[in-house]
């Protein structure tokens, strides 16, 4: 392919750009809507830096994305078609309003160090705020490949956790010792508040997968729940499958249809607020959320000497291996699965059930008649 020519074609003063294609041996000359000679180099300069060769005509019609918004609104359609969606919407709002007008080619350390300040000032953890810039270093590898953004002037988005600031990070909620989260069971005003406790303390989830959960996740056979729902991706925060404690069984019969946690026929969003009244009801320390009551069984489980590799896999810290040789033992339908970390739930839940006075956490409500 030949470099590409500025040059006038119509006996106007209308730029064009000109080339000559030898695969298909023939001319071409596509208007640069411009009569300005820096403005029609500008424009060719963009095509040979977005990596454009040939006949560019559909190149000239895109527009090339130069700042923040832009390249995250190229890319809002696949951010939004991944598990992460609602992580996603919220990231691309916070940096088109902190940084959305900075030019990308023009963005420097300094650029990104003035972000962080300002979402951290907004409450975020440093960890969040990394979370949230790869989602502007995603949109760019992505406009990088549609050619609508020079590697050239893709900025290079740096990463501000390491993994020493993962390990000292402080847990996102209290460790909470049997006697609080039996106080916080017994202030459950409603069902659905109850059962949520109830199956956080058995499987010491994410809340997210609990809240996503449905009854049809359950295999009643195999006495074994997959926590990731049907045609749901995974993500880093893996969402295992795992074997139901025998403390749970009770919990997981007689369920009507859709999710493990509703309210009225429908979904619960969040449990946040009603946690954080039981709290008080309870006149319970602040700092507890339901983040606790899975740190709390983390503990537990090292405590009865776990083997951190089934603690691992329980709270979805990471997928089981996928070797040949391992398939056996990390099946769930084997009984050796994850057999120390279930007794280990099991007693867990025992131990709450001593401090409980008025609700029973291994008997459910609709059993007792």
């Amino acid at each position: 392919m030949d470099p590409y020519i500025i040059c006038t074609y119509d006996g106007t003063n209308n730029l064009y750009v000109g080339g000559y294609d030898k695969d298909k041996k023939t001319s071409f000359y596509r208007s640069l809507g411009t009569t300005d000679l820096e403005a029609a180099m500008a424009a060719v300069r963009s095509l040979i830096e977005r990596g454009i060769t040939g006949d560019p005509k559909e190149a000239l019609v895109q527009k090339p994305l130069r700042t923040v918004t832009e390249v995250l609104e190229f890319n809002r359609s696949k951010a939004e078609a991944q598990a992460s969606a609602e992580f996603n919407i919220i990231a691309i709002a916070r940096m088109e309003r902190l940084m959305g007008g900075s030019m990308l080619q023009h963005m420097v350390p300094s650029t990104f160090e003035r972000f962080k300040n300002a979402a951290m000032e907004e409450g975020l953890a440093l960890s969040t705020v990394d979370r949230t810039l790869t989602v502007l270093r995603k949109a760019c590898a992505v406009a990088v490949g549609e050619r609508r953004l020079s590697r050239h002037h893709a900025p290079d988005v740096p990463y501000f956790c390491t993994k020493n600031d993962l390990r000292a990070a402080r847990p996102k909620g209290r460790v909470m010792d049997v006697e609080e989260i039996a106080a916080a069971i017994d202030q459950a005003e409603f069902i659905h508040f109850l059962i949520c406790l109830v199956w956080l303390a058995n499987l010491g989830c994410r809340i997210g997968a609990l809240l996503d959960a449905i009854a049809a996740q359950i295999d009643h056979r195999s006495d074994i729940i997959d926590l990731n729902p049907p045609g749901r991706v995974q993500t880093s925060k893996w969402r295992p499958t795992l074997p139901i404690p025998g403390t749970l069984l009770p919990w997981t019969t007689d369920l009507p249809p859709g999710h493990l946690v509703q309210w009225r026929g429908q979904p619960v969003g969040e449990i946040d607020t009603a946690f954080d009244a039981a709290c008080r009801r309870a006149k319970l320390a602040p700092g507890a959320n339901t983040y606790s009551v899975r740190h709390a069984l983390g503990r537990h489980m090292r405590a009865k000497s776990v083997p951190d590799e089934q603690i691992a896999l329980w709270l979805g810290h990471i997928q089981p291996p996928q070797s040949r040789e391992t398939t056996i033992i990390y099946s769930p339908y084997s009984p050796l699965y994850l057999r120390e970390a279930k007794a280990a739930a099991e007693s867990f839940v025992h131990e709450i059930a001593r401090h409980c006075r008025r609700h029973d956490p291994l008997q459910p409500p609709w059993t007792k008649a």
